[in-house]
């Protein structure tokens, strides 16, 4: 199936899932983090904590400020951005917020976000796959004319991150394999950890004149939401190519 998006890279973070999000919100309390308030915007602005998460009824409690103007125009407020910038960086928007009192005084009271935004700058960093016995994507092509015509374009990789792969291809690429295109149901098999099962979503095309006047393409893609499954495969690969390169370092 092949499908055309559009996305930054808060898209492509985004968490839509409750369960995740209430997981996150739990984090940020465990944790202490600060996290800035920003409303009327951006006139307004303050730093705040999470105190405390339900789960069951989805709703987290803040960090009161001690301004009553200030807090007034907080209540009144339809769009308030929470922004966590420190490390992992997470993003919300909430429409709404109340003031309720809780055991040890007041609190700021939201309901989880539809969408938050997990931005780990690390999924970007890409580590280089061998050349020698390289990795190989496969990457089903079907043609909506002929779905019965199912071909398998498989590209050497020549790079990988946790946010997804560089791969190389010949000259010509197939016509359906445009900048936004998204294929489901792709092969990776990282040597000695295991086969991924990946949808994978192109990001970007660049061609490549080479030396010998040959033509060729290096397509980058992004994992499009992998299962928890395929992100530990693609962790532990990431892992050994960091180790890897370390101990070839080491040895110079």
């Amino acid at each position: 199936m092949i499908d055309h998006i559009n996305m930054s890279d808060e898209d492509r973070c985004t968490v839509r899932n409750s369960k995740e999000i209430g997981q996150i919100l739990v984090e940020l309390a465990k944790s202490k983090s600060m996290i800035n308030v920003s409303f009327n915007q951006g006139q307004d602005q303050c730093l705040t904590t999470v105190i405390t998460v339900d789960r069951v009824n989805g709703i987290a409690y803040l960090d009161v400020g001690i301004d009553d103007g200030f807090n007034k125009r907080l209540l009144a407020s339809t769009h308030i951005t929470f922004t966590k910038n420190e490390g992992v960086k997470i993003k919300w928007v909430s429409t709404s917020i109340t003031v309720v009192k809780l055991k040890d005084g007041q609190a700021l009271r939201i309901a989880f976000p539809q969408s938050l935004v997990r931005l780990q700058r690390r999924e970007f960093f890409r580590l280089k796959t061998p050349i020698v016995n390289p990795v190989i994507c496969k990457i089903p092509i079907v043609n909506p004319e002929f779905p019965d015509e199912e071909k398998t374009l498989e590209l050497t990789l020549v790079d990988v991150s946790l946010g997804g792969v560089g791969t190389i291809a010949p000259d010509p690429l197939p016509s359906h394999v445009t900048e936004g295109a998204m294929f489901e149901s792709c092969k990776i098999g990282f040597p000695d950890i295991g086969e991924t099962h990946l949808t994978l979503c192109v990001r970007n095309i660049k061609q490549m004149n080479m030396h010998d006047r040959s033509v060729k393409h290096r397509i980058g893609f992004e994992f499009m939401q992998p299962s928890r499954g395929n992100q530990g495969l693609i962790q532990r690969y990431v892992t050994k190519l960091e180790r890897d390169a370390i101990a070839v370092a080491q040895r110079k």
